[in-house]
């Protein structure tokens, strides 16, 4: 499988998640930017980190294109903005670009297919002129708190920021990282 990962300048979060994943898989692993500029290297912050957890990494940064689109089978991105970004600009590759939490956290899928639910039953008590207002409002208390747990699927950016701030993103990554390996075992099963 040819996994990407794209964040905004391709210096930071996909770099560190294209090294963690190669150490991880086999499978084929790359990285660009939604802003990034042809051939910058990945921060010295996480270069630093990638060495002192034993991962070399040897990054110039690519800006998202067609062609490294046309090249993924899934795209992976940091944070639903760049999720959103790489839909609106490239629409033809809209259905395989997830975050990279929302592609690895059953329970995430699962408040989607929740929250699309809720919306349906609440567009359908509203045409319904005999519908309970504590029915509807209910719906709309369940509606934000489903909203609230699909808008948490962002990678912390450590643009900027000092080591220890670099450190957590590592950690974080190497978290959901560890559920996309298995996701993708599984299917190589399949």
């Amino acid at each position: 499988m040819n996994i990407l990962f794209v964040c905004t300048g391709n210096t930071c979060r996909s770099p560190m998640a294209e090294a963690i994943l190669r150490e991880k898989t086999n499978h084929h692993v790359r990285s660009a930017g939604i802003f990034a500029s042809d051939g910058q290297p990945a921060s010295a912050q996480t270069l630093e980190v990638l060495e002192e957890n034993g991962i070399h990494h040897s990054h110039q940064s690519t800006p998202v294109d067609e062609t490294v689109l046309q090249w993924a089978d899934v795209v992976l991105t940091m944070t639903a903005n760049h999720r959103d970004l790489v839909k609106q600009q490239f629409s033809a590759y809209a259905d395989k670009v997830y975050t990279l939490v929302e592609y690895v956290d059953s329970s995430c899928q699962k408040a989607w297919d929740q929250l699309q639910k809720a919306y349906s039953q609440l567009e359908e008590k509203k045409l319904d002129p005999s519908a309970n207002q504590e029915a509807i409002q209910a719906l709309k208390e369940e509606i934000d708190e489903l909203e609230k747990k699909v808008s948490q699927v962002d990678i912390v950016d450590p643009f900027g920021s000092n080591v220890m701030i670099y450190q957590k993103t590592y950690q974080e990554l190497n978290k959901y990282l560890e559920l996309l390996v298995k996701k993708l075992d599984n299917k190589d099963r399949e």
